[in-house]
């Protein structure tokens, strides 16, 4: 990864290249999720059944007044990670994504031309469920994009080439969700975090803040409504 790319990746992308990542689904601001440990209510999801957990969070969705809402990048996570194991064991519980939670079955667009590099589903609940990950260049420049929990079977193959303003997928929900809510996870993925194999990292440890935009920059940039 070059030193441009690593300070300046928020101006490598221009907003005028971006597509509404679900056109024009969004409507007003969103209502801004607190999922940090800092919020008790975090501590009562049912993260065993996801009927239960999904209905708590639309629910708080539609008694804030929004139409959709968000979950930040980078925020800590512990309460609701406390069934993932392998992350609390390792501290990694800051949010390398940005979830955009919307409806299931909401489409989703491509936000920005690539290659589809990488697809499928994990299995195992507390994963991403379906997933896709695009490959974009831009100014001799590589990046990825990650998209979980997904609706499968996929809408799209492995290596297709996809442009701006594509249809990608579609929300999942229960196995295709991983088992959580339904909602976009969007992240972005360095060519180094590639490189050095932590590609499929969704949280991040403390010790690691200091240079986690050399491994997964700010998603925001590619969002657009």
């Amino acid at each position: 990864m070059s030193f441009f790319f690593k300070m300046n990746f928020k101006h490598l992308i221009k907003e005028g290249d971006i597509y509404p990542l679900f056109g024009d689904l969004l409507k007003g601001q969103p209502h801004v999720f607190d999922f940090s440990s800092k919020n008790l209510k975090t501590l009562d999801y049912n993260l065993n059944n996801f009927q239960e957990f999904n209905d708590d969070i639309f629910n708080e969705l539609k008694h804030s007044g929004k139409k959709w809402g968000i979950g930040k990048y980078l925020e800590e996570r512990e309460n609701i990670l406390r069934g993932s194991i392998n992350i609390i064991n390792e501290k990694r519980i800051y949010h390398l994504g940005l979830d955009i939670i919307v409806p299931y079955n909401s489409v989703v667009f491509c936000p920005l031309d690539g290659y589809v590099h990488k697809l499928g589903k994990e299995t195992q609940k507390g994963n991403y469920g379906g997933y896709l990950v695009l490959k974009h260049k831009i100014k001799n420049e590589i990046f990825y994009s990650l998209y979980g929990h997904l609706k499968t079977p996929h809408k799209v193959q492995l290596g297709q080439e996809l442009v701006a303003g594509q249809e990608l997928g579609k929300i999942g929900k229960e196995s295709d969700s991983g088992g959580w809510f339904c909602h976009l996870h969007l992240q972005i993925i360095t060519q180094k975090a590639m490189y050095e194999g932590y590609s499929e990292w969704g949280y991040i440890s403390e010790k690691l803040l200091p240079i986690v935009e050399e491994y997964f920059p700010n998603p925001n940039s590619l969002f657009k409504w």
